[in-house]
């Protein structure tokens, strides 16, 4: 119902609260005395768990890396918040309960972070602190666009690199974008690197 797709299982299933004994043939009943009103959106008239409740949900049952991949995924698309992960997670984590440990070690790793990073993004920074180059600056704004940001970039040097990952620009449009803004960023004297991964 959320669309974030990657996630699907061979049955349905449904949470309810654990106050009920709802039945339903075929379906995979979890009974919960954490599931709050505000947890709860309305999609096609039909009452779901919000996408930040359905994600701290999924994280009892998929693999870490999944889960791991499509919050980032989802923080990046802009339709979720690490913040509003955040305040479900405050409401149902307990020791013991399946995904907790988790989610709480991807919110804290993100905590503090102003810069939310793809795990591309994350393992290009990591390259460039192992190899000791000077800390580059994160998202830094295009000087003749504004509205646009480089991935990484060093301004006194005039250097600036892109991550390129599969998903996002293996369309040909997406290829003649980049190879636009290459062009732009030459005409002003900066110099551009890419790395890409299949």
């Amino acid at each position: 119902l959320h669309g974030i797709g990657d996630t699907y299982s061979a049955s349905a299933a449904v949470t309810v609260h654990s106050s009920t004994t709802h039945v339903f043939p075929g379906v995979t009943v979890h009974r919960t005395r954490d599931l709050y009103d505000s947890h709860v959106v309305s999609i096609d008239g039909l009452p779901t768990t919000t996408l930040a409740r359905t994600v701290i949900d999924l994280a009892a049952i998929v693999h870490p890396l999944r889960t791991e991949s499509l919050i980032d995924r989802l923080v990046l698309d802009r339709r979720l918040t690490l913040e509003q992960l955040q305040s479900v997670f405050g409401d149902v984590a307990k020791k013991g309960k399946p995904g907790s440990s988790v989610v709480r070690e991807l919110l804290e790793a993100r905590s503090g972070d102003p810069h939310p990073m793809s795990k591309l993004e994350r393992l290009g920074l990591k390259l460039i602190r192992d190899a000791g180059l000077p800390e580059p600056v994160l998202e830094y704004a295009i000087p003749w666009d504004p509205r646009r940001r480089f991935d990484v970039a060093y301004p006194d040097s005039r250097l600036v690199v892109e991550w390129d990952s599969r998903r996002w620009h293996t369309a040909a449009d997406a290829f003649e974008r980049d190879r636009s803004r290459d062009r732009q960023v030459v005409l002003p004297g900066w110099r551009l690197g890419r790395k890409s991964v299949v």
